[in-house]
């Protein structure tokens, strides 16, 4: 009906701000005696499915706040990665940087499920050239309990083309 230029990021925008306002109402209804703040980082390859490119290695740091609840644990999550390793597409440098926000769900047990939803931010660099991206993003996960720190290997979808498969630690 309406020609709305860059409509597709303004429909991912819209749920992204959807997504995050279930998170944050599941959250206030979360009970409060078992919070807990959190830090970590995490390190893997930003896998950029287009032909010719080789993937750069990003490392993140994340912080975050937890709720206990009946089946586990739910959250928000701060979490930044800029690539450490440069990939390469046609002789020219490739870099990715992320800004995150998700609600993350963490299942109970010594060996756990994580699931997260958020809006994040990236900046994608080809040599010279770079291009900006704001919107909804996924993950999966599993987690792993070794005492006083977890141990979490995760796949996060940046965008439709790119993916973060990480490893990382949190305490």
């Amino acid at each position: 009906m309406f020609n709305i230029p860059y409509a597709p990021s303004f429909t991912r925008t819209c749920r992204s701000a959807f997504i995050a306002g279930l998170l944050l109402t599941g959250l206030a209804a979360a009970p409060t005696a078992a919070a807990d703040w959190y830090f970590g980082a995490n390190t893997g390859p930003m896998m950029i499915d287009t032909a010719g490119v080789g993937d750069p290695t990003n490392a993140g740091v994340l912080v975050g706040h937890e709720w206990g609840v009946v089946l586990g644990d739910v959250g928000v999550q701060g979490e930044f990665t800029t690539s450490i390793n440069k990939g390469d597409y046609a002789g020219n440098d490739v870099s990715v940087d992320t800004q995150a926000v998700y609600g993350v769900f963490r299942t109970a047990g010594a060996i756990y499920l994580v699931a997260k939803a958020g809006f994040l931010h990236e900046e994608v660099t080809i040599g010279s050239v770079s291009a900006t991206d704001s919107g909804s993003s996924l993950g999966v996960g599993v987690g792993f309990s070794l005492g006083v720190a977890q141990l979490e290997l995760e796949y996060t979808q940046i965008e439709q083309d790119i993916g973060y498969v990480s490893v990382g630690i949190r305490f």
